[in-house]
């Protein structure tokens, strides 16, 4: 364990202070467990005090490392912004993301999205009297599997990230994964890294699972995604550079936009050109006794492509529905009709960005992708995120 400095450990006992207040705020933590559990036993600490931490810590970050020093002087204002809002102050939606989160979200056009409904259009099966989301609907509702399946697949899922990412990164040789299953939950699938090189995945079954989404979701929460980028930066940045804030994840700092962007090209980065879908067609669909039908990897990669700019619009039904403009039905709606989503997945992704911890992550999942898929080599970009800390921000200038 390393030897923790002043400035480390008060600013793990800040972190430790925060997830008092807002259960969830840390996405892990892995540093001592006796100053966790002695933050536990003490009295809930006001915010003003909480604030007054923060303002001591600004002035002592160490400048020994520059980039460091700048990964701190941002992240210590996400969590002043954190605080300040636990004490009641109130920011505009948007500028809220950018204090949380280093970026700037904006609408993306409409016409983008219903470029994609026209794509769309042209690429599923036709349905009597059906609209196009009714089409995609069926299109998707023909390769749910029941929960009683997801696990076995889903290790079919774990064996094919973890060796194409062992080809790419070298792996500890005690790192490991465990999958449950699990419902009631905001979220489709939740990463919780307990450090040591251990995670648990857990896969939520409030919505039919889907066969097709299983490979690309184990390799956003583990291989190379989340798990991946979890024990490589608890190696390097915690335990051989001996940089406490890494070992607090928070759910509300810059840190979450890389985190995401990483593991929503994890998929990617192991399966260049969509070869993905060539795997699922091959492997999973048989081995979960769907139908594969002759040139199906081909149509699953055109359908995947003209899908790509839905991702925008949960972000853009977030920002219409937090600046007023559209009311949560309004943002249903929205999601129904720019989405092309069931009402029941409508209704999911709205829960998730109503949620007070995941009101403006949103952004980070499109934002992240963005920033990676935008840099010269995003492979190498990658590869540099997993194991270094760098600031939405500085992604944005490359």
């Amino acid at each position: 364990m390393p030897q923790q400095d002043p400035f480390g450990e008060a600013y793990l006992r800040l972190t430790l202070e925060i997830d008092k207040h807002i259960d969830g705020y840390l996405d892990a933590y892995y540093g001592p467990a006796a100053l966790r559990d002695e933050v536990r036993a003490a009295p809930l600490r006001p915010p003003a005090d909480l604030l007054a931490d923060i303002d001591r810590l600004a002035d002592r970050i160490p400048t020994d490392d520059p980039t460091r020093a700048v990964y701190l002087a941002s992240t210590l204002r996400a969590i002043e912004c954190t605080v300040r809002m636990l004490a009641g102050q109130t920011f505009d939606y948007l500028e809220e993301a950018h204090r949380l989160y280093d970026i700037r979200p904006q609408l993306a056009p409409e016409s983008r999205l219903l470029a994609a409904h026209n794509a769309l259009d042209s690429l599923l099966p036709e349905l009597p009297g059906g609209s196009l989301a009714a089409r995609l609907a069926a299109w998707r509702k023909q390769y749910e599997i029941k929960p009683a399946r997801a696990l076995e697949l889903l290790e079919l899922a774990r064996a094919e990230t973890r060796w194409r990412t062992a080809a790419l990164i070298e792996l500890t040789d005690d790192e490991a994964v465990e999958v449950r299953l699990t419902s009631g939950q905001p979220w489709s699938a939740y990463n919780w890294y307990l450090g040591g090189g251990r995670s648990l995945i857990e896969f939520n079954t409030d919505l039919p699972l889907n066969a097709l989404n299983l490979l690309g979701t184990f390799a956003h929460e583990g291989y190379p995604g989340h798990h991946t980028e979890a024990i490589l930066k608890e190696i390097e940045l915690y335990r051989r550079r001996g940089y406490a804030e890494q070992a607090a994840n928070l759910l509300h700092s810059p840190a979450a936009v890389i985190a995401e962007g990483i593991a929503t090209t994890a998929q990617k980065i192991i399966f260049p050109n969509g070869s993905h879908h060539e795997w699922n067609a091959e492997v999973l669909l048989p081995a979960a006794g769907l139908p594969v039908e002759p040139g199906l990897a081909d149509r699953l990669r055109r359908i995947d492509t003209a899908t790509e700019a839905l991702r925008y619009v949960n972000g853009n039904a977030a920002i219409l529905y937090h600046t007023g403009l559209i009311t949560k039905a309004g943002a249903i709606d929205y999601m129904q009709t720019y989405g092309l989503a069931t009402p029941e997945r409508a209704a999911k992704s709205v829960s998730f960005f109503t949620h007070p911890l995941y009101r403006a992550y949103i952004f980070t999942y499109s934002v992240g992708y963005d920033l990676i898929a935008a840099t010269a080599d995003p492979a190498a970009t990658f590869r540099r995120l997993l194991t270094e800390q760098v600031l939405p921000s500085e992604l944005t200038l490359t």
